[in-house]
């Protein structure tokens, strides 16, 4: 193409539809240098040439939300690892204590960590706990009104 680029049709384009070299607009320098810095992120990313200049627009920002998707993605299972990582290192940290006669490592978790709301359901188990921890806060306030004479 000689450093040229073909926009999308346009304005410029004929009214009539016409599919020839009057079809193609070409854009001032200063745009073409904008995509030319662009076009290597977005063939990263995994975008060709065709969809990058020739179609649609939100084909691009489809792509760019996408790879923010996978990075961010990304960077939570790397969090994710890191926190196995310690969790794992802090159960064992009880044996390198130097001079402890007896030491005991902690047992390793039994389940991961529950990552969504369905995995973190509502069980009897917790369900009890949290009725627990309620009623503990609700005599709590109770206490607390009675010795400051409010209801």
């Amino acid at each position: 193409m000689d450093g040229e680029i073909t926009a999308i049709p346009s304005s410029t384009v004929e009214a009539d539809g016409g599919e020839g070299d009057d079809a193609r607009a070409q854009t001032p320098d200063s745009c073409r240098l904008v995509f030319d810095k662009a076009f290597p992120f977005y063939l990263a990313i995994g975008m060709d040439y065709d969809g990058f200049y020739r179609k649609d627009h939100t084909l691009a920002i489809s792509y760019r939300r996408a790879y923010e998707i996978r990075r961010k993605q990304d960077n939570e299972d790397k969090w994710l690892q890191g926190a196995y990582v310690y969790e794992a290192i802090s159960r064992v940290a009880p044996l390198l204590i130097p001079f402890n006669e007896h030491p005991k490592p902690l047992p390793y978790l039994d389940k991961p960590y529950p990552l969504f709301a369905d995995d973190r359901g509502e069980n009897a188990e917790s369900k009890a706990v949290a009725d627990k921890g309620l009623a503990y806060m609700q005599a709590q306030m109770i206490k607390f009104n009675q010795k400051f004479g409010k209801e």
